[in-house]
């Protein structure tokens, strides 16, 4: 993932190139909504179809997996279907989109307690994942585990 975040930073820099030019137009959305839909338009949704599209095609691995010989599998092993890969992904980007939510909503004065529930939801979801990957005898994530899927070592490379 470490490697991955090269590529997700390239997309946040192309999130907030579109941020400033919708700044200089006066065009930002004022509502927190607003706001986190452009965010989930702009970074979220994009960085999620190029890890599925990734996933999906023929390397079955994102840019920084590839580099390190690793590959996703269903957990026997085998390709996994596209449907598992799109699970793996939503599940695996949905804390950070329950995070950009909660901080726009905060951002704009919200106090309202669902805020609260989501907020540690998404953070305890990431630490229960990080256990996950310890006690696991695969060593698989709750985005593995909830989508069928695993990283492995890639037999043929």
């Amino acid at each position: 993932m470490g490697m991955d975040l090269l590529m997700i930073a390239g997309w946040a820099a192309l999130a907030g190139l579109v941020a400033v030019v919708l700044h200089l137009t006066h065009a930002v959305p004022t509502a927190a909504s607003g706001q986190d839909a452009l965010a989930f338009l702009t970074l979220v949704l994009p960085v999620v179809l190029t890890f599925v599209r990734q996933e999906a095609g023929p390397s079955h691995a994102t840019w920084g997996k590839h580099r390190l010989g690793m590959i996703v599998t269903d957990a026997a092993g085998r390709r996994p279907s596209t449907t598992q890969i799109v699970a793996r992904n939503l599940v695996k980007f949905a804390p950070w989109q329950a995070a950009h939510t909660t901080v726009f909503h905060l951002l704009a004065g919200s106090t309202a307690s669902w805020l609260l529930v989501t907020s540690i939801g998404a953070q305890l979801f990431v630490l229960l994942s990080a256990l996950a990957l310890v006690v696991d005898p695969q060593h698989r994530s709750l985005h593995d585990r909830l989508a069928g899927t695993r990283v492995a070592r890639n037999a043929e490379g």
